[in-house]
């Protein structure tokens, strides 16, 4: 039997974390490979769900890993526990976890597909500090629980979810965005304290991408 083929996405995602601001990072081969492992899950379980409509290495290494662990590139400390709101499959959430491991996370999303994904890429990658939660984050605003680290990437729902993910940060705590080019600092709830607004440029597709970071006004 001929023996497996190297997956293509090995050789992307470390031409990749050799650009700025990702060769900031320190990521030794076991968290490289678990991120690799995370990108073949997600390729296979799309097959039958359609989560995204990217597919190849270069898009799945850029917007699911390089923008996911964009804030440690930047130097953007994360508190514990981090509460990824809306977090669709798990991104940015998974791949800061394994950047991370200590870090203590939070990944709330109402689908139950996309949070059966989530379980299933706990398990395979044996992370611990990692809950998972299907549910509403209204549910969360309801019973008071508040985090000193909110992500923000693909939530919609406009201005009442901005501000219902502003009610989920502690005092003093910090929500990172993940935005475009178009992003207006009077998109901000008047309960948050815009800190940064910071840009990247994708290595392989020259995109450019923004991340806003905002504290909790005490």
């Amino acid at each position: 039997m001929a023996p497996d083929k190297p997956s293509p996405l090995i050789p992307t995602l470390d031409r990749a974390l050799g650009t700025p601001p990702w060769n900031n990072l320190d990521l030794p081969r076991e968290p490289r490979e678990n991120l690799v492992l995370l990108l073949e899950e997600l390729n296979r379980w799309n097959q039958t769900f359609s989560f995204t409509s990217l597919t190849h290495p270069r898009d799945l290494v850029e917007v699911f890993v390089l923008d996911s662990l964009a804030p440690l590139a930047l130097g953007i400390p994360l508190a514990s526990p981090l509460l990824d709101a809306g977090c669709g499959v798990g991104f940015p959430s998974l791949p800061l976890k394994i950047a991370q491991p200590h870090l203590e996370v939070v990944a709330v999303d109402s689908s139950r597909k996309k949070m059966n994904f989530v379980r299933h890429a706990i398990r395979l990658l044996k992370l611990k500090g990692y809950t998972p939660r299907r549910d509403r984050l209204e549910n969360l605003a309801r019973e008071g629980v508040v985090f000193p680290t909110v992500t923000v990437r693909a939530l919609t729902g406009g201005e009442k979810n901005q501000k219902l993910v502003a009610s989920l940060v502690s005092p003093g705590g910090r929500v990172i965005f993940y935005v475009g080019r178009e992003w207006q600092h009077s998109l901000l709830p008047r309960s948050l304290n815009l800190e940064k607004h910071l840009f990247y440029t994708l290595p392989l597709s020259g995109k450019v991408r923004g991340l806003v970071t905002a504290t909790r006004v005490v």
